[in-house]
């Protein structure tokens, strides 16, 4: 009986090389990221397990990402510890708040490759599938025994195929794809499943925008989302980490999957899709909402705030301005991002059409800071999730689009169709 991707990642990482679905695995971890919940619940219990250790400070990622720079005394506290944290421990890859966003940042660093274990504090670890690799965010209990051993227990997922062949239409984004393929599986439709994605749309895609689809599968409950390698991670690889050796890991022809679907984008053309509150899967075809008003549109986040994303924003934006009344907030999603963003004029175009260009933080996507939504507003963004007061007050509320889609609005101070601009 063939393996899924899901099955091979996971079993190179056991004693005896061996992982079916429904087993439940020892596996030893190439990388764990932490960021802000390291010194808000690891740390305490750490202590109370009487750890010393690290069990290999070359294989831990420490991020100050969520309140970049630190918003209030608490945030303070927060990094401060993971600071002392990192120094004590001697941490190899630390990442202040000058940095960026964790989940764009770890790749940048060279930190992932095609057939590594990574675990995250953070449940959009999912995010580093795109590499072909077994990613996935555990709770702070499990993230502490990582630190203290290296190893982690797993119940290997069974996997579910999604094929998806064709080309994108104009001004439709990955992040379209994806809204429309949670909506039709529901929050709990992959629970605890691997999403193995295939096809001709997910070979072509560039890395930002595999990113953007693997960050997402979590909103419907999957436990990971690995991909094929494709000639844009072997090009990202070459330039990020060329003296990391790496093999690409492929599913057996014969591999065992529960469900399959597929998508021909060339015989059903995808629209721009819009999750209207208070669910990443309420995704609707962009006509069903366009006019809705809106307050604030954010571009950003580990979802969306990308060179990519931003050079469509910027293309939309370029030469007008935004409506009146509205805030148009960008967020690059690294230091990186942004000085690429200013070299190359996006971030001059942002701010002559009206918008405001912050740090690279989570901030606004978390409800943190630098965007926080008050009672009764409406925001269009192209984060992850839009749960009631997720951005802020709990009265506002919040649609999740693409980037295009969200310049576009800030455009017309309405929800709008990108390719009407």
């Amino acid at each position: 009986m063939g393996k899924t991707l899901v099955e091979k990642l996971l079993a190179s990482h056991t004693n005896d090389g061996k992982a079916s679905g429904g087993d439940i695995i020892e596996a030893h971890i190439d990388l764990l990221m932490v960021h802000e919940v390291l010194g808000s619940r690891i740390i305490p219990i750490l202590k109370e397990m009487d750890f010393k250790r690290v069990w290999n400070p070359k294989r831990v990622l420490i991020v100050n990402d969520h309140w970049a720079p630190a918003s209030d005394i608490n945030s303070a506290e927060i990094h401060r510890r993971n600071r002392n944290f990192a120094r004590e421990q001697k941490i190899t890859n630390f990442c202040d708040v000058d940095c960026g966003i964790s989940h764009q940042i770890l790749p940048e660093m060279g930190l992932v490759a095609p057939g590594d274990l990574i675990v995250g504090s953070d449940s959009h670890s999912t995010t580093y599938g795109a590499f072909n690799a077994f990613s996935t965010g555990l709770a702070a209990t499990d993230s502490a025994l990582i630190l203290a051993t290296g190893m982690c227990w797993f119940r290997v997922p069974e996997t579910i195929h999604i094929e998806v062949n064709g080309k994108l239409p104009k001004m439709v984004m990955s992040k379209d794809l994806i809204l429309k393929i949670i909506s039709e599986l529901g929050t709990d439709g992959a629970n605890y499943k691997s999403i193995e994605f295939d096809g001709s749309t997910i070979d072509r895609m560039p890395v930002g925008e595999r990113m953007t689809m693997c960050n997402m599968t979590v909103e419907a409950g999957a436990k990971c989302s690995p991909m094929r390698l494709n000639q844009d991670v072997s090009t990202w690889m070459s330039e990020y980490a060329p003296s990391r050796r790496w093999d690409p890991v492929e599913p057996d022809p014969d591999a065992v999957y529960i469900e399959r679907f597929a998508y021909d984008l060339n015989k059903e053309p995808l629209d721009p899709i819009v999750a209207t509150p208070d669910s990443p899967t309420n995704g609707k075809p962009v006509g069903e909402v366009v006019g809705v008003p809106i307050d604030q549109a954010f571009i950003g986040s580990c979802t969306n705030g990308r060179i990519q994303d931003l050079e469509i924003a910027a293309k939309i934006l370029k030469g007008k301005r935004i409506r009146r009344g509205v805030r148009l907030i960008i967020t690059p999603a690294s230091k990186e991002t942004y000085i690429q963003a200013l070299n190359d004029g996006l971030i001059g175009i942002f701010m002559e059409a009206g918008g405001i260009v912050t740090n690279s933080t989570c901030g606004a996507c978390v409800g943190g800071h630098l965007g926080v939504l008050g009672a009764g507003e409406v925001c269009i963004s192209s984060t992850n999730r839009n749960f009631k007061g997720r951005m802020g007050h709990k009265d506002a509320a919040i649609y999740l689009a693409s980037p295009a889609t969200v310049a576009a609005s800030a455009l017309m101070g309405a929800i709008t169709d990108p390719r009407s601009v």
